[in-house]
């Protein structure tokens, strides 16, 4: 009997929730946080454009900067920001586009940089070197977190119950070396210049 309560308690719940949202008012879209990406001390930068397929596969109200950041001994991390719009197709799980990229995605962990969760993975593709890769998320209130799940359930939580879509960012890193002390330290520097 114990087996039937759980999912008559979760049919409870999304119908609930169904009927909450039927009832209430569209819902509001927030106003995207207005990061951008700086300078970084040591660095050299340069802005870089957003590739045909951002530009044409994601939403049009998807705003993005991205820049390539190199140190004096040629080491580079390119930094991708992107803050979506009213869809939720604007951000999505990295996961779903570097492996049509040709990158096998190994080793995944997470880091805390300064206080700042990102999800880390190591990028393989053919012969050459491993890449480093971390990603994280925050919305305009400032929630961060590198779970996709975490943002998805505080994403649909707010469109259902509070009538409003939040305007996520994602900030990715693509850095040369698979190295975690290296990528940890840009990170570090990268928390300061992301406004």
């Amino acid at each position: 009997m114990r087996a039937h309560v759980i999912p008559v308690l979760a049919t409870l719940l999304v119908v609930t929730a169904m009927v909450w949202q039927g009832r209430s008012s569209d819902p509001v879209l927030c106003e995207a946080p207005s990061a951008r990406l700086g300078e970084i001390a040591g660095f050299t930068s340069e802005p870089l454009e957003p590739s045909e397929s951002e530009r044409t596969i994601l939403p049009a109200d998807t705003q993005f900067d991205k820049r390539l950041y190199t140190a004096p001994d040629g080491t580079w991390y390119q930094v991708s920001l992107v803050i979506g719009g009213k869809s939720k197709s604007s951000i999505h799980r990295p996961e779903l586009c570097l492996p049509s990229q040709g990158f096998q995605m190994m080793n995944p962990r997470s880091l805390d940089v300064g206080g700042v969760a990102w999800h880390a993975v190591t990028l393989a593709r053919g012969t050459l070197p491993p890449l480093g890769f971390a990603y994280t998320f925050f919305n305009q209130d400032g929630f961060r977190t590198s779970s996709h799940v975490r943002r998805i359930l505080r994403d649909v939580f707010d469109r259902s119950f509070r009538a409003r879509i939040d305007r996520w960012a994602m900030v990715t890193v693509n850095a040369a070396r698979a190295d975690d002390a290296s990528l940890a330290a840009f990170l570090l520097q990268l928390r300061d210049v992301v406004k």
